[in-house]
């Protein structure tokens, strides 16, 4: 039986579809005590910690005997002794394309909720290509968005020219539950085989002379969504 922890920071609106979906964690763990997530866990029965202190994460995960992580909203750098405990069983749900290897992608410090999405959709406005994005799951290690893919769910980007707040809000809206489906699909793989499967990307998301568009891009991102 797979003992599932959830990480949240905000909404909680992943963790209450994987419940939703039969799969119950044995704790969700908090970072803020004013998480909209803490009430939908607790109304469908789930305990719930807020942890405010790294050094109190390890303790509190190993007394409920996790031994699967899943963090959906999580915002927090994850300590290293809770990555090196966990060791390819800790994954991270992001709203975009990564690159792990690359690292030249829409992750990294700063990059979160629709930072990510506006930051992708400049960027393919300003390269003129590839007018996608996507829902991602990857493997949690030490530094932001760095671990290996373990799957993803694309979704196309409309051609228009509506301003990059508005598209970026509509196409939120539409990778929301792709995300969820993507979580959700990869926890119940795991509760079948045991282990995560991983996902090889063979092309580089951003080429070799991009580099000045997607630095471009991102602080486009970060300056319209102050907040993320």
């Amino acid at each position: 039986m797979m003992r599932l922890a959830i990480f949240i920071s905000g909404s909680g609106t992943t963790a209450e579809s994987i419940v939703r979906a039969g799969i119950k964690p044995v704790i969700v763990i908090s970072s803020r005590p004013d998480a909209g997530g803490i009430g939908k866990m607790k109304k469908l029965g789930i305990a719930v910690k807020v942890v405010n202190h790294s050094s109190e994460l390890l303790p509190v995960l190993e007394k409920a005997g996790v031994d699967v992580i899943s963090q959906n909203g999580w915002l927090p750098l994850t300590p290293g002794n809770v990555i090196r405990k966990y060791k390819g069983k800790i994954i991270n749900q992001h709203p975009g394309p990564l690159d792990p290897g690359r690292d030249m992608d829409f992750g990294g410090k700063g990059m979160y909720g629709r930072r990510v999405i506006a930051a992708r959709i400049a960027f393919c406005r300003l390269s003129g290509r590839d007018f996608w994005t996507e829902a991602t799951v990857h493997h949690v290690t030490e530094g932001f968005d760095r671990g290996p893919i373990i799957r993803v769910e694309r979704l196309a980007i409309p051609k228009n020219s509506k301003s990059l707040v508005e598209i970026t809000q509509k196409v939120a809206n539409a990778l929301l539950p792709l995300e969820h489906k993507n979580v959700i699909t990869i926890l119940k793989d795991y509760a079948a085989r045991g282990k995560f499967m991983e996902y090889k990307r063979k092309i580089p998301l951003v080429g070799a002379k991009e580099k000045t568009v997607l630095e471009k891009s991102k602080k486009m991102a970060i300056e319209l969504f102050s907040k993320g």
